[in-house]
């Protein structure tokens, strides 16, 4: 009777020792799926902001510093047409103006940015 008790005691020690180790494994599991959906995630914003990169690359690229070349040096492959210069003899900037100051409550000449 002493056996048999020992071995229905080793039996359910066992039996729990192989519950802890089958839900270990399942929260591992739950971990690596985790893990996985992350790097899925990292994957597209990596794609999305090379293709924003890009983007703003060529949009740059729009911007002239010196006749016939961009902003990375290259020379432009868009024709030659006459552009507006500057009285410095670089190619002129459109520029929107900028709203008046507003001055502070009090009377005081601040400047808000």
């Amino acid at each position: 009777a002493e056996i048999v008790n020992g071995i229905s005691e080793a039996s359910r020690e066992q039996s729990a020792g192989i519950e802890q180790v089958n839900q270990a494994v399942g929260q591992m599991d739950e971990i690596t799926q985790q893990n996985a959906a992350l790097v899925e995630e990292a994957a597209a914003a990596s794609e999305s902001m090379q293709t924003q990169a890009a983007r703003l690359a060529n949009l740059v690229d729009n911007f002239k510093l010196i006749e016939g070349t961009s902003p990375r040096g290259t020379v432009s492959s868009k024709p030659n047409r006459p552009k507006p210069v500057s009285e410095h003899g670089h190619a002129a900037v459109r520029r929107t103006p900028l709203p008046a100051p507003k001055r502070a409550a009090g009377g005081e000449d601040w400047e808000t940015f």
